[in-house]
């Protein structure tokens, strides 16, 4: 997946997120309920797995440059400031989303969620971070 592609993923989760939580916390609807549950339960899972994935693309690329953790995980110095913006910006979204469902909803399943943030944005560096040739080591 291109990175404009998961970025544009990134907005339509968080948008179905809070579309979800607000549903939830307005309507005590059992299917609403169990929307809420299978929103946050597919972001949360999904994170995981775009976590994993781009952890292990990051592992392979750390042979030939050197991959700081905040570069990983938060584009610190290895993404373009306006996507580092944006991609952060969702994230944070995601973890407000997240903490007002703990105040309008019961059980507040959107706590699970921001998984699904740090895992795009460990995804997006992997593939498409800029990051210092590593240098061979002397001696």
């Amino acid at each position: 997946m291109s990175g404009s592609r998961l970025e544009m993923a990134n907005r339509v989760a968080t948008g179905v997120l809070a579309l979800a939580v607000v549903a939830a916390g307005v309507l005590s609807n059992p299917v609403v309920q169990a929307v809420h549950l299978g929103v946050s339960a597919a972001l949360f899972v999904g994170g995981c797995v775009a976590f994993t994935a781009g952890f292990a693309r990051a592992v392979g690329r750390s042979r030939t440059e050197e991959i700081d953790l905040a570069g990983l995980f938060y584009l610190t110095g290895s993404a373009p400031p306006e996507v580092r913006r944006r991609l952060l910006g969702l994230w944070f979204a995601q973890i407000a989303v997240a903490t007002v469902s703990v105040f309008i909803t019961s059980p507040p399943f959107a706590v699970m969620a921001p998984v699904w943030g740090i895992g795009v944005l460990t995804l997006w560096s992997s593939r498409h971070g800029k990051f210092q040739t590593r240098r061979p080591r002397s001696g």
